[in-house]
């Protein structure tokens, strides 16, 4: 499934999270997945939510400065190798896997969301 993230750049500080969760949370926006990464003294938070349109208002409303990329969430077993036949798939077709996290796990599945540099024929090869 093709979907967008809101990749946001914060202040490595004590509390930079809570005040953006807060405030998309006040506004009703749920949180669909969620990563972060340190590069020095910024963190970059990606975030997929139930609500894009409140969730640029919000940030927007705010003086948040975000991006926003398209993403591909996909649904996969929860075995050994499931990400290494997806990951092949995509490298042989000459996609690449720029960023990938988890959105969620159950018994038997897992969810994940991929940043691709080409998410329309990742969308593609990922389907079934």
């Amino acid at each position: 499934m093709r979907t967008n993230e809101f990749v946001i750049e914060l202040d490595n500080n004590p509390g930079e999270l809570a005040r953006i969760c807060e405030l998309i949370g006040q506004n009703g926006i749920n949180l669909n997945a969620i990563a972060t990464e340190r590069t020095g003294k910024q963190v970059f938070v990606r975030m997929v939510v139930d609500r894009e349109k409140e969730m640029e208002d919000v940030l927007d409303s705010n003086d948040i400065v975000y991006a926003k990329n398209e993403v591909v969430v996909k649904s996969l077993p929860n075995k050994p190798n499931a990400l290494t036949d997806v990951a092949k798939r995509l490298g042989s077709a000459g996609v690449n896997i720029e960023s990938l996290y988890l959105a969620g796990k159950g018994k038997d599945r897992i969810s994940l969301v991929f940043s691709l540099d080409n998410p329309k024929q990742g969308a593609e090869l990922l389907k079934g």
